[in-house]
């Protein structure tokens, strides 16, 4: 059984690459409502991913305003769906090890949650959120920690593979099934493996660390073997 990190608020802030006048926000910010549920003194992060999600979709515009003076409504509005997405936000969680650190209740929830995008995304706005609170409703702080994690992918096209192999599969009247389960390794960490199956036989597989990672890696496979990219 997987368990998480005990919270170590230095190691933390390293990553974040801020220190914390008020410890008790960044700890909140990594609580999860599970771990709420369960211990009644300590409140979630709900609050905190609710202010943080509305200052990262204006850091965002901003800057995509700014950075793509040529682009129309509809094209600025796609980058932005990209860039403030869940596949996004988790990946940057799973890159620097943040959800090693929440807290989370007992039990299956643990894995529930280390492999839930969502949950990540959550997590990444919660932290936007106690940034922003911590330095006095600084936007800048929160900016800095935003730019500092997404700079990377502002120029990167993104492919939902998933979406396109499901249109491919519709349009072309094929039966297309999505099978995924999560499975252990011998060093007993949990990933989850895919099966894309097309009139029933296993067309191609894919695995992650999440079950949207394992889903568009199967079919990224079938999608550049049947559409031409």
């Amino acid at each position: 059984m997987y368990s998480m990190h005990i919270f170590d608020i230095s190691k933390a802030e390293t990553i974040i690459g801020y220190s914390f006048q008020d410890k008790s926000l960044l700890t909140r910010a990594f609580t999860h409502s599970s771990f709420s549920n369960e211990n009644k003194q300590c409140p979630d992060y709900e609050r905190l991913e609710f202010l943080g999600d509305a200052i990262l979709g204006l850091s965002v515009g901003l800057r995509l305003y700014k950075c793509f003076p040529t682009y129309n409504e509809g094209q600025l509005t796609k980058k932005r769906a990209e860039l403030v997405s869940a596949e996004t936000l988790s990946e940057i969680i799973d890159e620097y090890g943040l959800i090693d650190f929440m807290k989370v209740g007992t039990g299956h929830v643990v894995e529930e949650v280390k492999h839930s995008d969502n949950v990540k995304c959550d997590l990444f706005e919660s932290i936007v959120g106690a940034l922003y609170l911590d330095s006095g409703n600084d936007f800048s702080v929160a900016e800095k920690f935003i730019w500092t994690k997404l700079e990377k992918c502002i120029n990167k096209e993104r492919i939902d593979f998933k979406s396109k192999t499901l249109e491919y599969c519709a349009k072309n009247k094929i039966k297309c099934t999505i099978s995924t389960r999560p499975e252990q390794k011998e060093n007993a960490k949990t990933f989850f493996k895919c099966e894309l199956l097309i009139d029933e036989k296993v067309f191609s597989e894919g695995e992650g660390k999440s079950k949207h990672e394992a889903e568009k890696n199967a079919c990224k496979v079938f999608y550049s073997q049947k559409i031409e990219i």
